[in-house]
């Protein structure tokens, strides 16, 4: 009994991830996975009910506990991380006055482009990240323009491990990662500015705590230990990031290091010192956030297609892959994983941009969207999801090649590139990146490393380690390194440039289809079709 058990929760878009982890065995001793519903009530809109949120994580836990690996008395700590940014309004007991409006959700791109044009300077000054329509401060000046009812009767603003923490401790606070996407916080002061809340009629008493990630913001109340089936002197981590986590998983605690974390979307993040405001850059092609560790920052190029494209393949064409999958007992996407490398390199001239969702980096743009370039009367199934494969790796290369460029620095600086993710499985694809970016990639032997980055915080809120770093590097797992094969990339270049052209020639012509069709739908209503 006196082995402590550490739980790890990461919710992304999808479901919650779950793991609880042994530390005198020093492994993972279960796993859990629970789905819920991405609501899309409007066009652009994109939401979470966040009572999902909680069912699946009392779903989680239950399952945790139920398999009896372990006892419920021997859990020490947890860890929340999660999507980002999601603005969650909630009265002062929690209760939620709407959905959550994810990272997903587009409808405050007129209310980003009015901040920036009225206060891009006094927001810069606080925190130079540029100001996109999915960062809290947008999306709550959305809400205070359509929703005020709703915005006057709000007591806290959250993001959705923030909520889920509440639930946990009856606490409202917030690590550094996920506060920067507020625009409030002042990255140099490390706190929320008052000066500029001031300029821009925001009470700064909505915004929760500002707490180091791996601070121990309280146990579990009665009534949380009471339905969880937990110990009520179970430690509760303020919390992080999904990426900040993922990237902590990844040991990245030097300029030097690259961290790939892929799933549904996908990540590339390089850190940047905290200096002066006068040393500090960012770049408008890339997402600048905050890191587990407070004396960095993250540079990240977010994309928000690449396994999710895989994903949709499937669902869309793979129907007697999934067949075959079931007869030889084998994951459905190891199958199509198979089937990729039976088609050749460059895909018999098919190129893929996997803008199914829109995209962020490097050409932040809801309206882009998925296109196959080069299709022929020949061409075949294996060279599409060929495509679709390479389209998604050649989206990766871009962000590295960005993200470099923002560091000032070249490919063979970069000491090593480690990648955490479902993708990773797929050996194909991970060699398959190394050949496209030209950089070895190496992978952690386990996958979810958003959840592993969770136990590492709550390990060092436990006390367990003394520090983000030996956490990191005592659970940081490495598996295998893709070296990249240069003849591949050269044959793979070909490619690379008609994606950036494609993508260059067709970003005007995303917005004026979105623009028509649009147009189409409103005279569709109106009964002239």
């Amino acid at each position: 009994m006196d082995d402590k058990i550490l739980m790890g929760f990461d919710f992304g878009t999808n479901g919650v991830k779950a793991l609880a982890y042994s530390v005198r065995m020093e492994k993972v001793m279960i796993t859990a996975y629970k789905s819920y519903p991405v609501i899309t009530p409007y066009k652009n809109q994109t939401e979470h009910d966040p009572k999902e949120w909680w069912s699946a994580f009392v779903w989680c836990v239950g399952k945790l506990l139920a398999e009896g690996a372990f006892q419920k008395e021997q859990v020490s700590a947890l860890c929340v991380s999660s999507h980002t940014p999601t603005l969650t309004p909630v009265k002062e007991d929690g209760e939620p006055l709407m959905n959550g409006m994810i990272w997903a959700d587009g409808r405050a791109v007129e209310e980003s482009l009015e901040l920036q044009r009225d206060y891009g300077k006094e927001i810069a000054s606080v925190n130079p990240a540029s100001i996109r329509p999915y960062h809290i401060v947008s999306k709550l000046f959305w809400f205070k323009k359509y929703k005020r009812e709703l915005y006057d009767r709000t007591a806290m603003f959250l993001d959705c491990s923030n909520y889920i923490t509440y639930r946990l401790t009856s606490r409202f606070t917030i690590d550094r990662s996920m506060a920067t996407n507020y625009h409030f916080y002042n990255i140099f002061e490390k706190k929320w500015d008052e000066r500029l809340a001031e300029k821009l009629q925001i009470d700064l008493r909505r915004f929760p705590k500002v707490c180091d990630c791996h601070e121990v913001i309280g146990h579990l109340t009665n009534e949380a230990a009471e339905e969880l089936g937990l110990p009520k002197q179970t430690m509760v981590a303020a919390g992080a990031s999904d990426t900040a986590v993922a990237t902590l998983s990844a040991g990245i605690f030097s300029r030097n290091q690259m961290a790939y974390s892929c799933g549904t979307g996908s990540s590339v993040v390089m850190l940047q010192e905290c200096g002066e405001r006068e040393q500090y850059k960012t770049d408008d092609r890339l997402i600048t956030t905050g890191y587990a560790d407070k004396d960095y920052m993250m540079n990240i190029g977010v994309m928000s297609n690449t396994g999710g494209a895989f994903k949709w393949m499937k669902e869309a064409v793979c129907d007697m892959e999934t067949l075959c999958a079931v007869t030889l007992h084998k994951d459905v996407f190891t199958v199509m994983s198979d089937y990729v490398t039976e088609a050749p390199i460059g895909a018999n001239g098919i190129v893929f941009l996997p803008y199914l969702a829109g995209e962020l980096s490097p050409i932040y743009n809801p309206n882009a969207r998925g296109v196959f370039f080069g299709l022929s009367g020949t061409s075949t199934k294996k060279e599409m999801l060929r495509a679709v494969m390479e389209g998604t790796c050649y989206a990766v290369r871009q962000n590295v090649d960005i993200v470099l460029d923002a560091q000032g620095m070249r490919p063979d600086e970069v000491r090593e590139i480690v990648a955490t993710g479902g993708p990773c499985k797929s050996s194909a694809w991970m060699q398959m990146l190394s050949d496209i970016l030209g950089i070895p990639v190496t992978i952690q032997e386990n996958t979810e490393g958003a959840a592993m980055g969770d136990v590492v915080v709550a390990g060092c809120a436990a006390g367990v380690f003394s520090s983000l770093k030996e956490g990191a590097e005592k659970m940081k797992t490495i598996g295998r390194t893709y070296l990249p094969d240069a003849h591949k990339q050269r044959q793979y270049e070909i490619n690379y440039q008609t994606f950036c052209e494609l993508q260059k020639c067709l970003l005007p012509c995303f917005d004026s289809h979105m623009q028509r069709q649009e147009s189409r739908e409103m005279r569709t209503e109106g009964g002239n079709i």
